[in-house]
C-alpha cells in the first residue's frame, strides 16, 4: 500500500476510534446487568435518576455535570436523554423524561457540579457558580442519592415558534420509583441499596443561553 494511502487509512482509523469514544458518552462506568454482588467491594456504587418535565418532551434535553473541578475524580455528565447515533432512546419513567444511573465511583467525597439543558442548538446553563451538592460514598456500599430534575420554562423564539426561555433544577426524592428501576437493571444490587439524599427542593433557578458548541 502505498504511504498517501496508507496515511488516509490510519486517519480514518483513528477518526472512527474518536467517534466510538463520543457515542459511549461522559457518564463513566456503569455497572454491568449482569456484574456479581461481589464486584462491589473496592468502589462505591451509585444510583441517581436525571429526568426534565414530561411537556418538554424529547425538544430539550436535561444535563448534570458530576465533579467538574474535582482533582481527584474524573468529570461525569448525566443526561435525561441518552442517544445512540443522534437517535433518542425512550424514557424509563412514563410521567418524565429521563434515566436511572447506576454508576461505579472511586470512594470519598464528590459533588454535582453544575447543570445546563440544550434544545435545538441553543443551550442554557446557570448565571452563576452554584453552590456544589456534595455527597459521600464508601467502598462497598450501594446509596441512592436522589433525583435530579429540571423544569423547564415556557417561552417563545422571536419568531413566535415555543422555545425554552429558562429552567429550574431540583433535587427529589424518587427511591420508591428508581430503586427498584435500578434494581431491575442491575440484579445483583437487589436489597442492598441504601438511600441519603442530597439537599431536597430547587437548586437554582437563575439561566442564561450561552453561545458555543453544544453538549
Amino acid at each position: 500500500m502505498k504511504q498517501g494511502k496508507l496515511s488516509t487509512v490510519r486517519r480514518l482509523i483513528a477518526g472512527s476510534a474518536v467517534f466510538l469514544l463520543m457515542l459511549a458518552g461522559c457518564a463513566g462506568n456503569q455497572i454491568a446487568a449482569d456484574a456479581p454482588a461481589s464486584s462491589v467491594g473496592e468502589k462505591a456504587v451509585v444510583v441517581v435518576s436525571v429526568t426534565h418535565d414530561a411537556e418538554t418532551g424529547r425538544r430539550a434535553k436535561a444535563g448534570f455535570v458530576l465533579d467538574r473541578d474535582s482533582k481527584v475524580h474524573s468529570t461525569r455528565i448525566l443526561r435525561s436523554i441518552e442517544e445512540v447515533l443522534g437517535v433518542p432512546k425512550g424514557s424509563d419513567f412514563d410521567d418524565v423524561h429521563g434515566r436511572v444511573y447506576v454508576l461505579d465511583m472511586e470512594p470519598g467525597t464528590h459533588t454535582v457540579s453544575s447543570w445546563f439543558t440544550v434544545t435545538g442548538m441553543s443551550r442554557l446553563e446557570p448565571r452563576a457558580e452554584l453552590p456544589p451538592l456534595t455527597f459521600d460514598v464508601r467502598a462497598g456500599e450501594v446509596v441512592y442519592i436522589g433525583n435530579l430534575n429540571l423544569n423547564h420554562v415556557a417561552g417563545r423564539s422571536l419568531i413566535g415558534v415555543k422555545a425554552v426561555a429558562g429552567a429550574v433544577p431540583e433535587v427529589r426524592d424518587r427511591a420508591v420509583i428508581d430503586i427498584p428501576l435500578a434494581e431491575k437493571k442491575v440484579v445483583s444490587i437487589k436489597g442492598r441499596v441504601t438511600t441519603r439524599l442530597l439537599p431536597m427542593g430547587d437548586w437554582t433557578a437563575s439561566a442564561g443561553p450561552r453561545k458555543g458548541a453544544v453538549e
